[in-house]
């Protein structure tokens, strides 16, 4: 269990509440303050808690309307209730509703401790068992939903996945635009304990620089022009969850230091602030660069990436998994509504193209052709894709067939690597006994000079 708890405190005693705030936070853990039965609603509505401690008496009514609230709504908040003598009775009452247990003011702070370490492991108990049935539950065609395909790469690649789902470690995308890395990462937070909390998606690429610190750590009012409210940014609002920076190579240097610092330590400030702000968040990243080459080169930081880096997931380009176009040609069409399917000739023009787009330009393709065909079956004449570019004909302008492609494209990754076929097997996706198979001995390679 997480040594670091999320608590909430609903008292309308302000001296009390200030004390007992104060002391847990001493011990480590994140503490939000309500004093109303309106406010604690709020703050639960707002964010996710480990334990509720819960006066009775309040002034806009009875912590057991409260009480209420977090059982109708299956939160797996535990409420420790806080009473008089006055209010043992209704103490008791709030047991039969759902309390985890009730204490009697006043309380010393060691004996809440205590309480309250017992409460969270139930909470994190619910949430674990939450996210196996949402395993369980999607064991059949969407335990990996969008990830269509046979190809052993990228079986490879969900049998890794979902191993390492349930860890808490960052994971790494890594494929070209248009493979699926957003799925990938959906599908990590799908699978892990933190299922039950926000997935939030960040298009690092999509946001100007001057403002990319700001969306993340968010802002104070009057941080900087525009600044008219005070603004929580997306490290915020993942807090429980997985923040998913996509295109994380695409990031500045002076903002990739601020991202490891909090990274590191789970900790930032809200531009325009000198108060931290604590998060308990996973982070996902992908990118279609070769980071280490990056870092190597100077333009990402080494220790961001090896911080980054702690499990590294690779998808496949679609031109390496060929023969998955049929099944996700077929899945795009289902998806597009009606009973249309492609004809032999269309399934053959669409295996035979390169897919510089991937996965994405493949359901758009697939999509267009559902929406402008005539007839049940799509012809390959109403397939609208994009000229094809030089290395997919030869010098006398001839299509090449499906084989001399994949050569001509294997080829192209080799001579992109020096020859290395290692290092172009993992740019292709695909075992380097694979590789041997489709090329054939190595040729001796020539000594540098």
């Amino acid at each position: 269990m997480r040594e670091t708890l999320r608590l909430l405190v609903v008292e309308d005693d302000p001296g009390l509440a200030e004390v007992m705030a104060d002391e847990l936070r001493a011990r480590g853990h994140r503490v939000t303050v309500a004093d109303s039965v309106g406010a604690a609603r709020e703050s639960l509505a707002d964010a996710e808690f480990d334990v509720a401690l819960m006066d009775l008496m309040l002034p806009d009514g009875s912590g057991i309307d409260v009480l209420r609230s977090v059982r109708e709504q299956e939160l797996p908040t535990q409420v420790i209730v806080l009473t008089g003598y006055a209010t043992l009775a209704t103490a008791l009452e709030a047991m039969k509703l759902g309390a985890y247990d009730y204490l009697t003011k006043p309380a010393r702070l060691d004996e809440i401790e205590l309480l309250v370490t017992k409460a969270a492991e139930k909470a994190q108990l619910l949430w674990e068992n939450a996210a196996l049935r949402v395993r369980l539950e999607g064991g059949g065609r969407e335990a990996f939903p969008g990830l269509v395909g046979q190809d052993p790469a990228l079986k490879r690649l969900l049998a890794d996945l979902d191993k390492v789902a349930s860890s808490p470690l960052p994971v790494l995308i890594q494929g070209e635009s248009g493979t699926g890395k957003e799925l990938v990462a959906r599908a990590v937070h799908k699978r892990s304990p933190r299922a039950h909390a926000p997935f939030v998606p960040v298009n690092c690429a999509a946001i100007p620089e001057n403002l990319l610190e700001s969306e993340l750590f968010g802002h104070e009012k009057g941080a900087f022009t525009g600044a008219l409210n005070r603004r929580p940014g997306l490290f915020e609002a993942a807090d429980r969850g997985v923040l998913f920076l996509d295109e994380i190579g695409e990031v500045s240097l002076p903002v990739q230091a601020k991202l490891l610092r909090a990274i590191e330590t789970r900790e930032f400030f809200r531009v325009g602030s000198t108060r931290p702000v604590q998060v308990d968040i996973r982070i996902v990243t992908a990118t279609n660069k070769d980071l280490r080459a990056e870092s190597e080169k100077g333009s990402f930081r080494e220790d961001l990436y090896y911080r980054l880096n702690g499990v590294t997931l690779r998808l496949p380009p679609l031109r390496a998994r060929a023969g998955d176009i049929p099944l996700l040609a077929s899945h795009f069409l289902e998806r597009a509504g009606g009973r249309k399917r492609l004809s032999r000739g269309a399934s053959e023009k669409l295996a035979a193209y390169g897919w510089p787009g991937n996965v994405r330009e493949l359901q758009m393709v697939v999509q267009r052709a559902a929406v402008l065909s005539q007839g049940d079956v799509i012809e390959a004449a109403e397939l609208q894709l994009d000229p094809p570019r030089n290395w997919r004909s030869d010098a006398m302008g001839r299509n090449l067939t499906l084989a001399e492609l994949e050569r001509q494209y294997i080829e192209e990754v080799l001579a992109r690597h020096d020859g290395h076929r290692g290092q172009a097997a993992v740019a292709l996706g695909i075992d380097p006994k694979t590789l041997y198979n489709k090329l054939g001995p190595e040729k001796p390679r020539r000594k540098d000079r």
